[in-house]
């Protein structure tokens, strides 16, 4: 029985489903209710089976945005895969804003001038299961789960732009507007998320905040971006005053107010993706019973490419070739997480290790740490203020300074300070990023090129 293939729109409680049979949607349902909770998830998914066929298991990709959900733009220096990844997640355990386990996925960004970049999405850990549970409930197997500029990312490169082209993307829905700044290949370099939809009364405060992110994206980024690209519905009038309310030409994307566009691009994805949920192994808090179980799996998985081999030489390849592309899939899938699973236990050894070291030497550490500010701090900046305190967690450091220079390399050279911050062999969780006080000064207008800094982090 072939199995049935669904797509999710889930965006700001926007809840819409839809059946696909070879690509084109046959059946489709939304729910007239925003969709808020878990819940709400299941009493869609009920109403959702009284109108389109649930009878065959089926895969489904779910493309979801929840007012939890959080994309931070991080310039990182060139780095191996893993050690990218212990970085992210140290980062995530840093940067959350919540304080249950996060889940996190990531899409790496590589400029054409050298520099890269990495756009990490996070957002609670029991979003993500309870929702694949739910939709196992009724029958659907979580095949992607992925953010917003995913599809984005994915959509860009057939739109005509040129690949180096900055441009600035606004997703319209009910409850919520979407801003990402990308390059036309693709790569995300932004987000931001406004807590309206675009109507009537809200046109002019949203004109105000898209021309707020054009002039912030021209600022950090040293580009100026060459179109602006609406998607979702939008009345004939809004357009106009859209059109006749920002200095760069807009234009509106063909089909992205149809009911199921978000569904279809979801559907339309490419297997390996670069950001989604469920294949970023980084977050995943794995024991040995898991690493020890994987290597289990992994073992049916070899088996069963070896049976898979016997039916392909048998001739019976024609029927089994999307089976044998699933296995392999997996099995590298198994092989990558026992890999991560090691080297995740490594680190939490070494981190042990080292509070075992701190706690030993832990009257000296505000000395050490003075003396030792001055190799780690890079040239260009000047600390104003140093504050090292012990508290009932740990110590507890203030770093506040000024950076000089163009803004973009002061930002290189803060996120680079940081990241020295977080190695050996003082391993600090930055609290509070110089982004933070960044942010507060872009509102007010204080930005310059002698821009104050503010770091806390913790040890």
């Amino acid at each position: 029985m072939i199995k049935g293939r669904y797509a999710i729109s889930w965006l700001y409680g926007e809840f819409r489903i839809a059946r696909f049979r070879k690509g084109e949607v046959v059946e489709s349902w939304a729910s007239p209710e925003l969709v808020e909770s878990k819940e709400d998830l299941a009493d869609a998914l009920r109403e959702a089976a009284n109108n389109i066929t649930f009878t065959n298991a089926g895969d489904v990709t779910i493309v979801h945005e929840h007012d939890l959900h959080t994309h931070d733009y991080l310039e990182v220096p060139a780095m191996k895969r893993r050690d990218l990844e212990r970085y992210l997640k140290r980062r995530v355990d840093q940067d959350k804003t919540f304080d249950e386990p996060a889940q996190w996925c990531y899409h790496t960004v590589a400029h054409r001038d050298g520099k890269s970049g990495v756009l990490l999405h996070l957002l609670p850990a029991h979003l993500v299961s309870s929702t694949v549970n739910t939709l196992d409930a009724v029958g659907l197997a979580t095949r992607n789960y992925v953010p917003l500029t995913e599809i984005v990312s994915d959509m860009l490169p057939k739109l005509g732009v040129d690949d180096d082209v900055m441009v600035v993307v606004v997703a319209c829905f009910k409850q919520r507007t979407e801003l990402v700044v990308a390059l036309g290949d693709g790569d995300a370099l932004f987000v931001r998320e406004l807590n309206y939809g675009l109507a009537d009364e809200t046109l002019d405060r949203g004109l105000t905040d898209v021309n707020r992110t054009l002039r912030y994206a021209r600022q950090q980024l040293g580009r100026q971006a060459s179109e602006l690209l609406v998607m979702g519905p939008l009345d004939e009038s809004l357009q106009a005053l859209m059109t006749d309310g920002t200095d760069i030409p807009v234009r509106f994307v063909e089909h992205t107010d149809e009911p199921e566009f978000w569904a279809k691009q979801a559907m339309a994805l490419s297997g390996k993706l670069s950001a989604n949920y469920l294949s970023s192994f980084a977050n995943r808090g794995l024991t040995t019973d898991v690493v020890r179980r994987g290597a289990g799996f992994a073992t049916v998985a070899v088996v069963s490419l070896a049976v898979v081999t016997t039916i392909v030489t048998s001739g019976l390849v024609a029927h089994r070739a999307e089976e044998i592309n699933e296995i392999e899939m997996a099995n590298a899938d198994v092989l990558t997480d026992i890999d991560m699973a090691e080297r995740a236990l490594n680190y939490a050894r070494e981190k042990q290790d080292h509070l075992e070291k701190l706690r030993e030497a832990t009257q000296n550490i505000p000395t050490d740490l003075l003396s030792d500010l001055s190799r780690m701090l890079p040239s260009g900046t000047a600390l104003k203020r140093v504050s090292v305190e012990r508290g009932e967690a740990g110590w507890v450091i203030l770093l506040q300074g000024e950076v000089y220079g163009d803004l973009r390399a002061g930002a290189r050279t803060l996120a680079q300070f940081e990241h020295t911050l977080a190695q050996a062999p003082w391993h600090m969780n930055v609290t509070q990023s110089f982004r933070d006080s960044w942010m507060q000064q872009f509102g007010q207008g204080k930005l310059s090129n002698a821009t104050g800094f503010s770091i806390e982090a913790q040890m």
